[in-house]
């Protein structure tokens, strides 16, 4: 068996350097060069200032000539383009499975942030490229970035090397999590021996995802040390795991459900009106400097989703407020607190499109997963949210118990109401009428 943190790209973790290294790789496709061809790839970085010029800085040239004397094996900036490719690969970026490299319209995107300075909009791009990033530890598929906050969640004051166990998670399972949590307790000799695992295969796994965390302000970092930031991008609104004078350093009271101290408190009148179609993820758009007229109509659908969207979270919100919960929004779209339990909703429209389907349940799985970190144990106490998937209507049968197997309940609008699977009827029948 493959073991999960074998073979995880590790060359260049700078976000920055990322869409650089994207913006160099577009260029050689669109100029027809082989973009596959390590020893074309491999120069472009270097040149960019993507890849260095080793412990000894030197003139570029006379370091991409110095590298050219040696064997391929040997030339290091190859294997900075092979990891990168592996990278904008596992981030849906490229496609490179034949003959040549085509990047994605998500990549085309990507590349269009090289040189702009890092602000709210990038770093929202990058967080939803992030924690759909895909990994194949060799008996399932799971999805590393979020396994990672998961963790950092339920282990407040982890160190950074511990998280390279967030790659050796197989799957998004709660099982799975389990598992690498307890693993983190042992020692890190003990954990490679339990786990058959290199020093340098394991030095290698913690060295990309953490700063990730770090770049979006997902984590805060204190020495070599990680703990959650308290919302999504915010870590100067404190962390999960601050000291609290009566329950003790990395503890937070657990007698209850609570929002994070950056959502808002709303009512079904108030919420869902914050979002602005730049910020709506229901349909994505090229960046205008790629296709102009592609872009606006990209943001015309946008405006016109984003409406439905809002007016659907304002129904079902109506229908929690009238059950007797307190509201709350961002960055989900509705956490709804009853007593000691609270209600995780997502959102999506639908366009009737398969793929559009695949994308919107994709996001759904994805965001509430990762917004589970801010409002479960760390937060809220043990077992007392439950994270619903809204749509505009019913998806299919395997998208629906995909969902489910992550926890996640499915309801949909169907006939002017809202229906559900099972899961939602156990989720919602002491609150809502219409589940019961």
């Amino acid at each position: 068996m493959r073991l999960a943190v074998k073979g995880f790209p590790n060359q260049v973790a700078d976000l920055s350097k990322i869409a650089v290294g994207l913006q160099c790789l577009t260029q050689l496709v669109d100029h027809g060069a082989n973009a596959k061809d390590d020893g074309v790839f491999g120069p472009a970085l270097v040149r960019a200032g993507v890849a260095g010029t080793g412990h000894v800085p030197m003139p570029i040239d006379d370091y991409i000539r110095d590298q050219l004397t040696k064997r391929a094996d040997r030339q290091s900036f190859r294997a900075t383009a092979r990891g990168l490719r592996e990278l904008y690969r596992r981030m849906g970026l490229i496609d490179d499975s034949g003959p040549d490299v085509e990047v994605t319209p998500l990549g085309r995107r990507a590349a269009a942030y090289a040189a702009v300075a890092m602000g709210a909009e990038q770093i929202g791009f990058w967080r939803r490229v992030i924690r759909n990033m895909t990994h194949d530890g060799g008996n399932g598929v799971s999805h590393p970035y979020q396994v990672l906050l998961r963790l950092v969640a339920r282990k407040p004051g982890i160190t950074r090397a511990k998280c390279a166990l967030a790659l050796e998670a197989r799957d998004d399972s709660s099982e799975q999590l389990d598992r690498v949590v307890a693993l983190s307790d042992l020692p890190e000799d003990t954990i490679r021996a339990r786990i058959d695992v290199t020093k340098s295969n394991w030095d290698n796994a913690k060295k990309v995802l953490p700063k990730f965390a770090e770049q979006l302000g997902d984590v805060i970092r204190t020495g070599q040390s990680f703990v959650i930031a308290d919302a999504p991008g915010r870590a100067d609104e404190g962390a999960v795991g601050e000291p609290d004078a009566e329950v003790g350093v990395n503890q937070r009271r657990t007698d209850g459900a609570r929002a994070p101290r950056s959502s808002r408190e709303v009512t079904q009148q108030t919420i869902g009106r914050a979002g602005i179609v730049e910020q709506s993820d229901e349909v994505e758009i090229p960046p205008p400097d790629i296709d102009p007229v592609a872009a606006a109509e990209g943001v015309k659908q946008r405006a016109v989703r984003l409406r439905r969207h809002n007016l659907l979270v304002r129904e079902f919100a109506a229908r929690l407020q009238a059950a007797g919960a307190q509201l709350y929004e961002d960055p989900f779209d509705i956490l709804a607190l009853l007593a000691a339990r609270g209600i995780l909703v997502e959102v999506k429209t639908l366009d009737g499109t398969d793929s559009d389907e695949r994308d919107r349940v994709r996001d759904a799985l994805a965001q509430l997963l990762y917004y589970e970190v801010f409002v479960t144990r760390p937060v809220a106490g043990e077992a007392t949210i439950r994270k619903l998937a809204c749509f505009e209507h019913k998806i299919s049968d395997p998208h629906i118990a995909w969902l489910n197997k992550q926890g996640i309940a499915v309801i949909w609008k169907e006939n002017g109401a809202f229906a559900g699977d099972e899961l939602a009827g156990d989720f919602l029948c002491r609150y809502l009428e219409e589940f019961r």
